[in-house]
């Protein structure tokens, strides 16, 4: 790391810029030794600038005081500023040591290996399955990314885990430390049970859909809880979110290798396609995007034969495969519905 940016996150740190679901992460690093010189410089750097700002602050205060203008009340005020802001920068710098040589000394590789986040990334056209140190067992779909820590530590109140896409969990019950999978302004609080999340950033709704046992999907203003075989659908343009029942198997086919599709609009066809095939899939801007389709395809079907119904259920599409793209259009007059591969 080079001494610039461990410079912007001290800073940022000190300046309580940082999210607070990262914190621990930011405390972790200054604890190690990786990266010393950088961070040591950068401390040091936080420190000289504290300086220069109770220097200008004291000359301010001396011209000021020469004003008969000015309030008593407001060199109180100036000064309550100039010692929070000292107080701030040097909790930056003692912080990290009182810790080292606290309690934080005894648990800190517990707590390290929490706060500092794996990550687990799946590429178009594979999925994985991942087990966590808790004994919960995640299954990635293409195009996914799952953030963890190495170990869930018993000093943490709860087990967080970052979401970006979709997967299937099985969560291993512990009642004492709520399992939350945070996806995006969204979190999903479980004990112990199945449920599978799709919530790509790219996509307008996040779904939950729940197998077994209880979960919560709540946000900063709303909250919502689910029983087996319900759904919460959230609108992130919106804001809104809805709870529908499902058959809940629907919706955990794609980890056997299969695509359903029920009153699924285009465009979210298309996103699942190019994630499963690992294929580019554009459309001429005649293609309407929002007209839905039901369809059910195998595991051991292509992208071909997919598209093959696609454009015939629809009566008005048709479809070039050239390599690795295909293009979606409006059929003409006197083609026939299916596939013109070259």
């Amino acid at each position: 790391m080079n001494k610039e940016t461990a410079y912007k996150i001290i800073r940022y740190f000190a300046d309580g810029l940082i999210p607070s679901r990262y914190r621990q992460q930011v405390m972790a690093w200054l604890i190690d030794e990786v990266d010393r010189e950088a961070k040591n410089e950068a401390l040091k750097r936080v420190w000289d600038e504290t300086d220069d700002v109770i220097n200008a602050d004291a000359m301010s205060q001396s011209v000021l005081r020469n004003q008969a203008l000015r309030s008593h009340h407001g060199h109180q005020e100036r000064a309550r500023q100039i010692r929070l802001k000292v107080l701030k920068y040097a909790a930056v710098i003692f912080l990290p040591i009182a810790l080292c040589l606290g309690t934080w000394f005894m648990a800190s590789n517990q707590m390290a290996s929490q706060a500092m986040l794996t990550e687990c990334h799946v590429e178009n056209g594979q999925t994985k399955v991942l087990l966590l140190s808790d004994g919960t067992q995640v299954r990635l779909n293409a195009g996914s990314s799952l953030f963890y820590p190495q170990r869930f530590s018993r000093l943490f109140s709860r087990r967080d885990v970052y979401l970006d896409g979709e997967a299937h969990f099985d969560v291993a019950k512990n009642s004492s430390q709520p399992f939350i999978v945070h996806v995006g302004n969204l979190k999903v609080k479980v004990l112990g049970t199945h449920f599978n999340v799709k919530a790509y950033p790219a996509e307008e709704l996040v779904t939950t859909t729940l197998e077994q046992g209880k979960v919560k999907v709540y946000g900063d203003k709303i909250a919502m809880a689910l029983l087996p075989n319900e759904q919460a659908v959230y609108n992130r343009i919106s804001g809104k979110m809805t709870k529908r029942s499902v058959n809940s198997g629907n919706y955990n086919q794609w980890m056997d290798g299969k695509l359903l599709f029920d009153q699924t609009p285009l465009k979210a066809i298309i996103a699942d396609l190019q994630r499963r095939y690992n294929v580019s899939i554009k459309t001429t801007p005649a293609v309407d995007l929002s007209q839905q389709f039901t369809m059910a395809f195998r595991a051991d079907e292509g992208i071909d034969d997919v598209m093959k119904v696609l454009t015939k259920i629809s009566g008005n599409l048709d479809y070039i495969h050239q390599q690795h793209t295909i293009t979606l259009n409006v059929k003409k007059g006197g083609h026939k519905a299916g596939n013109m591969k070259k």
